[in-house]
């Protein structure tokens, strides 16, 4: 099982070439493949772009994928509020509950099929093509659009793929 960090904003991964642990942002995934067969949860393949180089790939459930981001806590930390250490299990929840209200979703597509931008899970995407691998600052992302099941691609920003609520 890979947990969700809600202070990096990443899964925690290990390589698979030097057993290295890191952090799994989603600007990192390069596919992600539903395998078949059930659908209570369904699993899914990522590959991804690890810090050593090489595509590395994991086995998650849309558990894992799209609800770990969501239900992660901030476990214990240092609060800046109260000068103590702190730990507020629901504090990310409502986070994000509050992002979702005003329209950030974890992911938010542009369909062609629809006037209003599309919130989305990490789950709906199937390929994000960086233009360079070094320095990324655009990706090429194919999608699956969660209100009507057509494919579609747009540009992204690595910005627009991070996982944390956004308040404003």
């Amino acid at each position: 099982m890979h947990s969700f960090d809600a202070i990096t904003g990443g899964w925690d991964a290990v390589c698979g070439a030097s057993g290295v642990h890191e952090t799994l942002r989603l600007s990192a995934f390069r596919t992600v493949r539903r395998l078949p067969g059930p659908t209570a949860p369904p699993a899914h393949v990522v590959r991804y772009r690890c810090g050593c180089g090489d595509d590395h790939e994991l086995l998650m459930s849309s558990v894992e994928l799209d609800w770990a981001p969501i239900r992660s806590t901030f476990g214990e930390h240092f609060d800046l509020m109260t000068g103590r250490m702190a730990e507020d299990p629901d504090q990310g929840v409502e986070l994000w509950w509050r992002s979702m209200r005003r329209g950030h979703w974890p992911v938010t597509l542009h369909c062609a099929h629809h006037r209003a931008p599309v919130p989305a899970w990490p789950s709906c995407l199937r390929a994000l093509e960086p233009d360079d691998e070094r320095a990324v600052s655009h990706l090429l992302v194919h999608y699956v659009c969660p209100l009507c099941d057509r494919q579609g691609t747009q540009v992204m920003r690595p910005q627009a793929l991070e996982l944390v609520p956004r308040l404003q």
